[in-house]
């Protein structure tokens, strides 16, 4: 394992950060964020653990939406009823992110990217690293050709008598 320059593994500020957004810790994710990108200056242990903030930000900030909305948490039959049901969506977006989480600790564990899927493309946006698309096809090796204008139409000349293509039977 790779280690950074207070001679602590480069996986273990990952492997914490995404603990920390399990654990919905979003200041201290932060805080984490900028000791390792002052002090390590380590691209890859940057974007982890950039992704793993994204996710705590990203679960905080519906759970801010869902409280926001929620006005009549004061009427006693339909408030409960509609926090039922709001309580109901976290907690399905609670069990995603805690199943990319877990994707992502194993796959940090093994020195790889922890790849949550719109976040790690957010966290390679801020560094500057833009995927390209791969296209199925390669382009012409003389490159694109403009487009041109086809020829008017030209009548097929006859096989029998090339000379005359209007008349077959002649000659």
């Amino acid at each position: 394992m790779q280690k950074g320059k207070l001679g602590i593994c480069l996986p273990f500020y990952a492997i914490l950060a995404l603990i920390l957004a399990f654990m919905g810790q979003l200041l201290l994710g932060a805080l984490l964020i900028g000791f390792v990108a002052l002090v390590e200056r380590d691209e890859w242990a940057t974007r982890q653990t950039m992704q793993a903030f994204f996710v705590t930000l990203f679960t905080s900030l519906i759970s801010w939406i869902f409280d926001s909305i929620n006005v009549f948490v004061d009427i006693p039959i339909v408030g409960s009823a509609i926090s039922t049901v709001f309580n109901v969506i976290e907690g399905i977006i609670g069990i995603v992110v805690l199943i990319f989480l877990i994707i992502g600790l194993v796959h940090v564990v093994k020195g790889q990217d922890a790849g949550i899927p719109v976040f790690s493309k957010l966290a390679a946006r801020a560094f500057g690293i833009v995927q390209r698309k791969v296209y199925t096809q390669a382009p012409p090796a003389g490159g694109y050709q403009p487009y041109q204008q086809q020829p008017p139409y030209q009548q097929p000349q006859n096989p029998q008598n090339p000379q005359n293509p209007q008349n077959p039977g002649q000659q």
